[in-house]
């Protein structure tokens, strides 16, 4: 955050042309990725750190499983933000070919709405894992 915040500040001072705006978005992106990558990595963590010292086998497969579900987090996360910034960067660019003219704000918020939910959904759908389903054997 704070790289982002200083190349704002010394573009300004300095005067140079502002960045790209999907340079903007991945940076955006990015900001969004590392706090929910966070949130997984402090989750597996303290998990990890409960176990911490024990060497049964029990313990161990807990730990696996621990690991396993923080990659899984992880490149579900990393997917949703790929996915997300391809639908905005698609939405930007859509949004640079049709001009919307101030006549058409309620048309320009309705593509801002879905924008914003669109991404939400992409951001919070099936964050967790599916427990696997025992067959009734």
């Amino acid at each position: 955050m704070l790289l982002i915040v200083w190349g704002k500040v010394g573009g300004d001072i300095y005067g140079l042309p502002g960045p790209d705006s999907a340079l903007l978005l991945l940076q955006f992106m990015l900001v969004i990725f590392l706090m929910e990558a966070s949130t997984a990595v402090l989750t597996s963590d303290s998990a990890i750190k409960q176990l911490e010292g024990r060497k049964d086998d029990l313990s161990s497969l807990a730990r696996m499983q621990v690991m396993s579900w923080e990659r899984v987090q992880l490149l579900s996360l990393g997917k949703l933000v790929l996915a997300s910034f391809g639908l905005s960067l698609g939405l930007l660019i859509l949004g640079g070919f049709v001009s919307v003219s101030i006549n058409q704000t309620a048309f320009s918020g309705v593509l801002v709405l879905a924008a914003v939910v669109a991404i939400f959904i992409l951001l919070t759908y099936r964050r967790e894992p599916e427990k696997p389903r025992r067959s009734a054997d």
